[in-house]
Formats: C-alpha cells, structure tokens, sequence
C-alpha cells in the first residue's frame, strides 16, 4: 500500500480543547496510548501526525485548508464534537457533541487517482472492521459509503480529492455515531453503536482500530483483494435498489457487482447498467 502507508513517527495533540461536554473523550493521553499501542508498530497505520481537537467546523475542511503544506501527508484530525460535518452533496453531518468522532487522514495520491473510486469502498472496509473489533457489533456496508447496523446507518464516508503541485491528495473523513440516544438521532434510519452494542463506546480503542485497519487495506496496489473484502461487508450487492443519480434520474434494478473502477453495477431489465456515483436505496432482496 505504498501510496498510503506513513510510519507513525509523532502524536501531537492539539491546544484547542474548549469542550467540557461530560461524554467527549478528550483524554489526549488515552488516543495517544492506544495508538502508540496499536498502530504504533512497524509496517502498520497512515499516521505521520495526529491532531485531536475538542471542537471545530470539520475536520475535512480544516486539513482541506491545509492541503498544500509540506509534510501534509499523513496528518489525521480528530474530533468529538464536529459542528459543521459534511457529507456527499454538500448534506450536513451532525451529532451532538461527544455523540460521534470524526476523523479526517490526508492520504497521497500520486500515481493512484485511476483507483480513486476504491478509496471510500475501502475505507468503508477499514471502518466496518474496526467497529467490530471494538464493540463486536458486525455492520455491513451499503454501496457507496454508508456504514449500516441491520440497515441503519452509524457512519458515512466523505472522500475529497485535491489536486496539488505535488500530484495532489485525498482527505478522507469518516463520522462515527458512538454515544448518540435514540433521542438524538437525526433521522429514524440512523443508529449509533451505544444503542446497537448496549454499552458505552471506548473512542480511543475504535480509533486507533480504525486507523490500522485502514493502514492495512490494500488500496491501491491490489485491488482485487479489497474488492473481495468490500463484497464481503456489502449489503448492497445482490439485492433490488433504486439508485438516484446526480442528474435527478433514477434506475432500478438487481444490484450485480462493483467493477475494477469501484463503481456500482446494476442489471435493469434494459441491460446493465454502470454508475460512479449515486444514493441507493435498497428495496428488497433479489428473488432468483
């Protein structure tokens, strides 16, 4: 994973902790610890400098600001109390505060932005086993980045490519609901993994997972390999859905596969159909 991979070599944790919300796990030394413990070893993570933060707007657009700064690579950006999260299409991603962690990782992209479309499928791949991992709650993924829970989303994935003088980079944020009530959702089809597990989320354990299994995720140089762990987690694959394009049109059909640029493949009774982005909704299982 050469495009990927930065030996851990510095923890450092931001001053900007504000927050006193009683459920933010602002225990810098906890993350510091259990990454140092975890993905610290030789050959494993994609952090060169880890930030953690009380509170700020997004952690995507904060290292999006930041995107041309020499030794940029490999920062990550941490966070429970994200006020201005954003998803695909500009939607908002909130939780209240201590209610989710958000973790943004710059990522070089020089030689990879043909695999680009398998970035956030694996991510979603590096996500889904670290929750189960920390929590033993197992999720499935629905293509192109949502995190599910029987169906329930507790996580999406936003990617963003930016081009630089050096070839550029990819940030790429997750949001975890950890510590959210079911009073607190947004939505009715959303989750978070103290409700699915019953018990309280240890944060620094789910991240330091969460960036070894990204560090160990064979994007890009074996993109075989991850597509069969993606189909492995998704539940989008071999069901009927209805996938709403960015166009405003809409296709149903039997989700089929992703092919070797990531992108969905759906079969419609016109044939098949290709698309690389979209929201899918699914229906029901296939009836063969």
């Amino acid at each position: 994973m050469t495009a990927v991979r930065a030996r851990l070599i510095s923890v450092d944790v931001s001053d900007e902790q504000t927050s006193s919300d009683s459920r933010s796990p602002r225990d810098a030394e906890a993350l510091r610890a259990a990454i140092a413990e975890r993905v610290g070893s030789p050959g494993h993570g994609v952090a060169s400098t880890i930030e953690v933060v009380d509170a700020t707007g997004s952690t995507n657009a904060d290292l999006a600001a930041r995107a041309a700064e020499p030794g940029i690579i490999g920062t990550v950006r941490i966070t429970t109390d994200q006020t201005s999260g954003r998803g695909r299409h500009a939607r908002v991603w909130s939780a209240p505060p201590g209610g989710q962690v958000a973790v943004s990782v710059v990522l070089d992209a020089r030689g990879s932005t043909e695999r680009l479309g398998w970035l956030s499928l694996a991510t979603g791949v590096a996500a889904a086993s670290a929750i189960e991992s920390a929590t033993g709650v197992r999720p499935t993924l629905k293509w192109p980045n949502d995190v599910l829970v029987d169906g329930k989303k507790v996580a999406g994935i936003l990617a963003e490519y930016i081009p630089s003088p050096a070839g550029g980079v990819v940030i790429v944020g997750i949001g975890i609901n950890t510590a959210m009530t079911a009073d607190e959702l947004p939505v009715d089809t959303a989750t978070s993994l103290q409700i699915e597990s019953g018990q309280p989320v240890d944060v620094p354990t789910l991240v330091a997972d969460y960036l070894k299994a990204l560090g160990d995720m064979p994007w890009p140089d074996d993109i075989e390999d991850l597509a069969r762990r993606y189909r492995d987690r998704c539940d989008t694959l071999g069901r009927r859905v209805r996938l709403s394009l960015p166009d405003e049109r809409s296709v149903d059909g039997v989700a089929d596969d992703v092919d070797e640029q990531g992108r969905i493949v759906i079969r419609t009774d016109d044939g098949p159909f290709t698309a690389a982005a979209g929201d899918v909704l699914h229906l029901r299982p296939a009836q063969n």
